[in-house]
């Protein structure tokens, strides 16, 4: 069975970032980028989506209206991991009103992360890992 990651940026180094780790670590892993509102509206099926990763430095669109879109307009319960570049306390609580699951700051170490999604998708769909370390 394969496992959907969304992973919306408009910053290539983002996916560039998570994409060789990710897919190298677990072959069944499908990973679809969106760098638009209008690319997540047409592009992506939430009912088989696994996990949606927001990168804050998009630019094209505000992360704001993105998590808003995800989470009122496609009505989606899939989890939204959100990399702010916004670090007040104030902005954190509004992305979590907004539908955040998770929030991690940046910067982050990339394997970290990739371990903690392998390891989140592993309890949450079963998913086999060929390496997680």
């Amino acid at each position: 069975m394969k496992t959907n990651i969304v992973i919306i940026t408009d910053v290539s180094l983002f996916c560039n970032i998570f994409i060789p780790l990710l897919t190298s670590k677990n072959k069944s892993i499908h990973i679809d980028i969106c760098r638009s509102i209008s690319e997540i509206d047409k592009k992506i099926d939430f009912s088989t989506c696994d996990l949606i990763l927001v990168d804050g430095g998009i630019t094209q669109t505000t992360s704001f209206e993105v998590i808003e879109f995800i989470s009122t307009a496609k009505n989606s319960k899939t989890p939204i991991w959100f990399f702010p570049e916004i670090q007040t306390e104030k902005y954190l609580l509004k992305s979590l009103d907004l539908g955040v699951s998770r929030i991690i700051r940046k910067p982050f170490d990339p394997l970290k992360i990739v371990n903690e999604i392998l390891l989140y998708l592993l309890k949450v769909e079963n998913v086999p890992i060929t390496e997680y370390t």
